[in-house]
């Protein structure tokens, strides 16, 4: 009987193995793609009913210069393509130069014109206040009129008085005299006076 130590140990087999490497099967070996031939089209002159047959090395060659033609020419459109384009970046840019500076010019002149605005406004106020003057010194002059024929009116008034009032003084200076002299002089100057002062009294009215 074998112990439980031989029972529990794994079995590992290993595969079967080729010793004879030189029956290896072909499957096991890779062959090397052959190249694909180009192919012509086919043809309707002589050999049109025969099969197609790979292209020559001259052919070949002819097929390269088309294909570095065609490369020569796809790199002269890419750079006409890229001078276009530069030559209408430059042209926006110079556009845009322009419009800058012509914004700047219709600032400036924006700038003057708001000048010219605040100086016409300032004159327009000077103007106004000018006119207020004006009108309050023409309603004051018929005031300062009024008073002047009024002071006028009083110098004429005090001119007219003034032969009544040497009068007067003429006959005051007659009573003092008479009564210096007598009592007979004062009563006949005083029925000389009677008279007078009745004429005063008509002047006054």
């Amino acid at each position: 009987m074998q112990s439980p130590a031989e029972v529990a140990a794994p079995t590992h087999r290993r595969p079967l193995q080729p010793k004879n490497f030189d029956s290896i099967p072909s499957v096991w070996i890779h062959p090397k793609p052959k190249p694909i031939a180009f192919r012509c089209p086919p043809t309707t002159g002589v050999g049109a009913g025969k099969e197609s047959r790979p292209i020559s090395l001259p052919e070949l060659g002819t097929m390269a210069g088309l294909r570095d033609a065609s490369l020569s020419e796809e790199l002269v459109a890419a750079r006409r393509r890229r001078e276009r384009l530069r030559a209408e970046r430059e042209r926006t840019e110079e556009a845009l130069r322009e419009r800058y500076a012509a914004m700047r010019r219709w600032a400036v002149e924006l700038e003057k014109w708001a000048e010219e605005q605040r100086n016409l406004e300032l004159e327009l106020r000077l103007l106004i206040e000018l006119r207020d003057l004006q009108s309050s010194s023409t309603i004051s002059s018929p005031v300062q009129s009024l008073r002047e024929k009024e002071r006028q009116r009083s110098t004429e008034v005090k001119l007219q008085m003034s032969p009544v009032q040497s009068v007067r003084e003429k006959e005051q200076q007659k009573i003092v005299e008479a009564q210096l002299q007598g009592p007979i002089t004062a009563e006949q100057n005083s029925e000389v006076g009677m008279p007078s002062s009745i004429e005063e009294n008509e002047t006054e009215k």
